[in-house]
């Protein structure tokens, strides 16, 4: 029997490469695309090239991860730095979204899934741009999902996956940013199996949104409600944060002290149109 398609973007490294192996497991040919590192090639910026890869393989589910961070102080970032976190984060999420349905509409319907974030409720400082791109993400989804309602299509599904701060590589270079303490602040980080557990999960039960863990979604939502409320005790989950980025930061250095002795390292890439697309630290 032949396996089904899956297309897995931002497959280069940290989420992406657990998810193709996760999706492997599930019964799917995978196909992992990337800048580089993978086995095809895909500038998940460029519509053309969504559309002629999405036309070619006939996905039956395609995974938007490709993700870029761009932390920093959006009123004082490069314009280049804001433009190509938008281009990445969201142009890219429409392109292969638009082109993966275009193909599910015309050859027996499949599923999408978008890894989005938690930001997606409720920004963090120091990732307002990144923020910004998830929402974006997330109302891009669910108004999709209603569009395809509105006009019959009962075969295709979407669904936005909202992970809280996970183990990937895509913030190994910004740990000393001390502004993306409330990335840190749940009790623990979420290990990428757990997202790629929940990817399998709702392809076999279908949702709109599901957050990873559960009880921080419903935590965010909650304070998505009251933005002013959520401004104002947004010094108080900076604290912990801030405590909890201390013990991954001693637990970074250790791990690097540890590689550097057996003479090797761990690298994780952030280019273009690759990695994790949620807030990251080295995987242990």
């Amino acid at each position: 029997m032949t396996r089904p398609v899956a297309v897995v973007t931002g497959a280069a490294g940290g989420l992406g490469q657990v998810l193709v192996a996760r999706l492997d497991r599930a019964g799917y040919s995978v196909v992992g695309v990337d800048l580089h590192g993978t086995d095809r090639l895909l500038d998940v910026t460029d519509p053309a090239a969504c559309r002629a890869l999405a036309d070619e393989l006939r996905p039956r589910v395609w995974v938007n991860n490709a993700g870029v961070l761009g932390a920093g102080d959006a009123a004082t970032q490069p314009d280049e730095v804001i433009e190509r976190v938008v281009r990445v984060n969201l142009l890219g999420v429409i392109h292969g979204t638009r082109a993966a349905v275009a193909s599910m509409r015309a050859h027996g319907g499949g599923h999408v899934v978008t890894i989005a974030s938690l930001a997606s409720w409720i920004p963090v400082p120091g990732e307002a741009v990144y923020a910004a791109t998830k929402a974006g993400v997330l109302s891009f989804t669910l108004g999709l999902q209603a569009e395809l309602t509105a006009v019959g299509v009962r075969d295709v599904r979407l669904t936005a996956i909202c992970p809280d701060g996970m183990l990937t590589p895509m913030l190994a270079d910004v740990l000393d940013e001390d502004g993306l303490a409330l990335s840190f602040s749940a009790p623990r980080l979420v290990e990428p199996t757990e997202v790629a557990e929940r990817v399998v999960g709702v392809l076999e039960r279908p949702r709109l949104v599901s957050s990873v863990p559960r009880w921080r979604g419903a935590q965010v939502r909650l304070m998505a409600g009251v933005p002013d409320l959520a401004l104002r005790a947004a010094p108080l989950f900076a604290r912990t944060g801030m405590r909890n980025l201390a013990k991954v930061r001693a637990q970074a250095s250790a791990r690097s002290g540890s590689a550097g002795t057996c003479g090797g390292g761990a690298t994780g890439s952030d280019d273009g149109a690759t990695g994790s697309a949620e807030s990251a630290v080295p995987s242990a």
